[in-house]
């Protein structure tokens, strides 16, 4: 017994004697020019535990002065750092080559060190994300990658954003790049409206329920090279985001941040004319008294009198939108232990847009949890949830958008009220609605509920060994309902409901098994094989609706006359991948992938089919020994070739099926009598698309990391490219046929600038620059068929035809001589139209290009984006229609005269004849052209430009608020455009093919955003 207390007390004196010398130690973490590093992590060697540097580089943390710390950045060389007698320690870390060291995030989701990459690619990290300010997270990429470009489809509120990266790959098929998180794919797709995007407008894509809030990082995989793995979906290039891990102070401490912020949104509307009444030919009609007349040319409203008074004027369109708001607020609870960590986030947006009871809100919840069940097994959860819900007015040309009315109301009338005393609408034409009345009585709501969770779990039974099994899935119900009342002016004037459910399921599994090992001290090997199995299941119900028996009681057992529909797909891929890379001396990079894909959407015979790629990358300034060098350090020539191949199919394409089909405006059942009629596409065997694609680029960095230059050059061929919906020859009593149908090519320059000019302790000031310049043709469409139809009308339309550029606009033109292309004028001196339509414009852009700039100074932070698209042409069907109403500010210069340069047709000599541009001009020679509705796409604007303040430590010293930011930003502000309409950067088709074209579109915005940002 006395041994053992003895033994005790010998053992109580040692734990003293430890605990005795272990003291705290503070110190600060700073670069050579002695600027803080924030985020630097600090441990004490042989230990788990450990901290993180704040944002001014400080940290504190227990130790024995004995011990040594080890000191680790991303972009800094490790640093040990004995203890001794020191209590407060400054600490400088040396940059190391970023070039070499960094870490970025490929296909499948793996990691690799920046010197392997043999392809392009391009990281956007989360934060700039989040300082973007956009609902939509495809319209946060907008200005920032080269050979990427996005179109935001309008200014309503939940609308849809387009992103394709180095043009487009596909006649009639997805364009859009695939959206992958965390390494699995997600669906991007956008439901559309039953009523076609032409006449209501379209829907939001699903990428808009992803929250910036969560994303550490993004990097775009440009070409197949990069996108291989992935399989054929990523033939049209990749978005990869990668989500926030648990972060904190270590020893299992929360972290806890919250931002909001508040934003002031208004429209960016058309200009219109303010001098000119309601009438014809200068004779004016009242139609706030019972006149009626569509058209303002009536006489200048500066000496016009209505019963002895000068008349009335109003500003209808500005008065009908208001200033829109934007509320968004995160907060987020992260942390980590030596084994563990995790992360847990609530984001609530919510926007009420400049259109009068339009909105949209999002809830977001995510959480990731990530441990390390035994040494060499790690484990990672996660999962999402997103509920949207969007109410929106509808757009396009049909009746029902209330922008028919507003953009071609006169001045001289009075909306409001909006009901006579009789209950009718109140008008100053037929065959319209009054705008208020629609704000009121009609409208469109979607909603959405979605989860996407992922398991992840990864071994490694040898140290050079790691097999990985991840499940992901993508669900969602989406439901979608327009109601109409009675009394409104379009087909259905007893009043009208329909409601859509959309059910989407994805399941998503990969089993890797990657090999990295030096095989001499020369040469690192890394080889990855996988299996990958991706399922789908898309179901969905639609019934309609018509003539309500009770008017404003909007359910579909109100409705007189009820139909409906149900489709259900499903659709499975099966494929096997592989990866070879082999490094020498860590400068010779060589890459090879493979693939074989099996699709179920494809014919039997033809479902299987291999593809992949192979790539160098050779850093020639290693060879040279040139990395101290001061001007040029770091060098890689890169070259890449693939072939890949896609199913871009709908299921089903392959038979030839009955379908429930309306006849006109007759829905079945008729009667008590239902019917099916044959499909009108005959179901040809398909098999792959195929893409062939060339890539050589030249990374360079010059000045010791302080400017780096990126170029790169491709050439991509696709062929045998999938065309369901093709033209077929009525007289095999099929309308369309599904083909392997046409051929297109893709050639470009991608360069990306960046450079730090100033970089001193307190200054710091970085530009990235990006331009890229892409064309494109359509080499081949099916024999016989001259066009296919993207958008619009059969004219003016978007159309794709043999030896053109994808998606040219087709039309109607004015005469004009064969060999001078001079205007061929009548004998009164006017321009003529040729009844034949031909090509009239290109929606696609010479070159695109955006620059962004970040000035820090000790506290402050000012940045901006621009962004810029030159060329390209986007058809303007507001003045198709306006010319007529008179309405454009354009039509204000009615009775001055012109002399049109031409020949006179019938004389073949000069005009020299000055004509009066009055309202026979503009409604049947300006408007019966649709030449004339062609504008010029170009502009340049301010993404964003942010202002902002952090607190730091010093202010906050000894609160509970470890970090605080104020910012004050300022979005989508235009600086230069020749477009006559709101923005040039809109499409009425939504996020689908047939861009550059508008029809009354809800105008885009511009914002101004007061946020504010903490963490506890």
């Amino acid at each position: 017994m006395r041994k053992s207390l003895m033994l005790l007390g010998i053992l109580v004196c040692c734990c003293m004697l430890v605990f005795a010398q272990v003291k705290p130690i503070t110190g600060k973490v700073t670069d050579s020019k002695g600027s803080p590093i924030p985020g630097v992590t600090v441990k004490v060697k042989g230990q788990r535990a450990g901290t993180s540097a704040d944002a001014e580089g400080n940290f504190k943390i227990n130790a024995s002065s004995s011990a040594t710390l080890i000191i680790s950045g991303v972009g800094f060389e490790t640093k040990e750092v004995r203890v001794g007698d020191f209590e407060n320690l400054t600490i400088s870390l040396r940059q190391s080559d970023a070039s070499l060291s960094e870490v970025v995030v490929t296909a499948l989701g793996i990691k690799r060190e920046k010197r392997l990459l043999t392809y392009a690619t391009q990281e956007v990290k989360g934060t700039t994300l989040v300082e973007a300010k956009q609902d939509n997270l495809v319209n946060a990429l907008a200005g920032k990658v080269a050979g990427v470009q996005v179109t935001n489809s309008s200014g309503m509120p939940g609308s849809s954003a387009r992103i394709t990266i180095r043009g487009n790959s596909s006649l009639v098929g997805e364009n859009q790049a695939l959206f992958v998180i965390d390494g699995i794919p997600m669906d991007n797709g956008e439901a559309g409206n039953p009523d076609n995007s032409l006449f209501a407008g379209g829907t939001v894509n699903r990428a808009s329920d992803i929250d910036p809030n969560t994303i550490e990082s993004i990097n775009v995989l440009k070409g197949a090279a990069a996108t291989a793995l992935y399989g054929s979906a990523a033939a049209r290039g990749a978005v990869i985001i990668t989500t926030k891990n648990g972060s904190g102070r270590g020893g299992g401490k929360p972290n806890v941040s919250f931002s909001s912020s508040y934003s002031f949104d208004g429209a960016i509307l058309p200009k219109f004319q303010h001098q000119f009444a309601q009438g014809s030919n200068g004779v004016f009609v009242d139609g706030n008294n019972g006149g009626i007349s569509s058209t303002s040319w009536g006489p200048n409203v500066d000496t016009l009198k209505v019963n002895g008074a000068p008349v009335k004027v109003y500003d209808n369109v500005k008065n009908f939108f208001k200033t829109g708001h934007t509320t968004d607020n995160n907060v987020t609870v992260s942390g980590n232990t030596d084994r563990s960590n995790y992360v847990v986030s609530y984001s609530y947006l919510k926007t009420d847009g400049t259109e009068p009871t339009t909105n949209y809100s999002r809830h977001s919840f995510f959480t990731k949890y990530g441990i390390k069940l035994l040494n060499n097994l790690n484990l990672s959860t996660q999962i999402t949830y997103v509920h949207s819900d969007n109410h929106r007015l509808l757009e396009g040309n049909g009746l029902e958008s209330p922008l028919w009315t507003i953009y071609a109301a006169p001045i001289t009338w009075n909306p409001l009220p909006y009901l006579n005393p009789d209950g009718s609408q109140q008008l100053y034409r037929a065959s319209r609605n009054n705008p208020y009345w629609l704000v009121d009585n009609t409208g469109l709501n979607d909603k959405t509920d979605r989860i996407l969770p992922v398991l992840n779990l990864s071994y490694n039974p040898l140290s050079w060994l790691t097999i990985t099994e991840r499940l992901g899935a993508d669900m969602y119900t989406n439901t979608t309902g327009f109601y109409e009342n009675t009394g409104v002016v379009s087909n259905y004037p007893q009043g009208r409901i329909w409601n859509r459910t959309n059910e989407f399921q994805q399941f998503n599994n990969d089993l890797i098994i990657e090999g990295r090992k030096d095989i001499t001290d020369k040469l690192f090997v890394d080889v990855l094989v996988g299996n990958n199995i991706l399922t789908k299941y898309n179901n969905s119900n639609f019934i309609q609706g018509t003539e309500l028996s009770i008017p404003g009681f909007y359910n579909i057992s109100n409705a007189s006359n009820v139909s409906s529909n149900y489709n259900y797909y499903k659709q499975r891929k099966v494929g096997f991948y592989a990866q070879a890379t082999l490094e020498y001396l860590k400068m010779l990079t060589l890459s090879f992938t493979g693939r074989y894909d099996g699709s179920s959407v494809l014919s039997q015979d033809k479902q299987f089919y291999p593809y992949g790629s192979a790539s160098a990358g050779f850093i020639f300034t290693q060879l040279l020994g040139m990395a101290t060098n001061p001007v040029m350090n770091f060098g890689k020539i890169r070259v890449a070739y693939s072939a890949v191949g896609n199913d871009n199919v709908q299921p089903y394409s392959l038979s030839n099926p009955f379908y429930h089909y309306a006849i006109g405006n007759i829905s079945l059942p008729v009667n008590g009598v239902n019917g099916y009629q044959l499909t009108t596409t005959y179901g040809f065997p398909l098999k792959n698309e195929s893409l062939k694609e060339f890539e050589v680029g030249l990374e360079t960095k010059f000045f010791q990391n302080r400017a780096s230059l990126d170029v790169t050059y491709f050439d991509r061929k696709a062929t045998n490219l999938l065309t369901p919906g093709t033209p077929y020859a009525p007289g095999t009593g099929f309308s369309s046929a599904s083909l392997n149908a046409g051929d297109m090519y893709d050639r470009g320059v991608e360069v990306v600038l960046g450079f730090t000019p100033i970089r001193t302790k307190d200054l710091t000031w970085d530009i990235t620059v990006n331009w890229s310049r892409i064309r494109n043709k359509v080499t081949r469409l099916a024999p016989g068929i001259n066009s296919i139809q993207f958008g619009g009308f059969t004219h003016p339309g978007i159309f794709a035809f043999a030896g053109q550029p994808y998606g040219v606009i087709y039309g109607t033109s004015f005469l004009r001589d064969s060999a001078t292309h001079k205007l061929l004028l009548d004998d009164n001196g006017y321009p003529q139209v040729d009844n034949n339509s031909t090509v009239i414009g290109n929606s696609t852009p010479n070159w695109t290009g955006g620059l962004t700039s970040t000035l820090t100074y000790k506290g402050f932070t000012f940045g901006f984006t621009l962004d810029m698209k030159q060329g390209g042409n986007i058809l303007n069907l507001d003045n198709h229609y306006l010319y007529v109403y008179g309405t454009p500010a354009s039509t204000a210069i009615r009775g001055t005269t012109k002399v049109f340069d031409g020949i006179i047709q019938s004389t073949g000599k000069q005009n020299t004849t000055p004509v009066v541009l009055d309202q026979s001009y503009f409604t049947n020679i300006l408007s019966v052209a649709d030449e004339s509705s062609v504008e010029d796409a170009s502009y340049l604007k301010i993404r964003q430009a942010s202002l902002g303040y952090n607190f730091g430590n010093t202010l906050l010293k000894g609160s509970v608020v470890k970090g605080l930011a104020l910012t004050v930003t300022a979005t989508n502000f235009i600086l230069h455009k020749k477009y006559s309409g709101s923005d040039p950067e809109v499409s009425l088709n939504g996020s689908g093919n047939g861009q550059g074209f508008s029809s009354f579109n809800v105008p885009s915005n511009h914002s101004i955003i007061v946020g504010l940002k903490a963490s506890f």
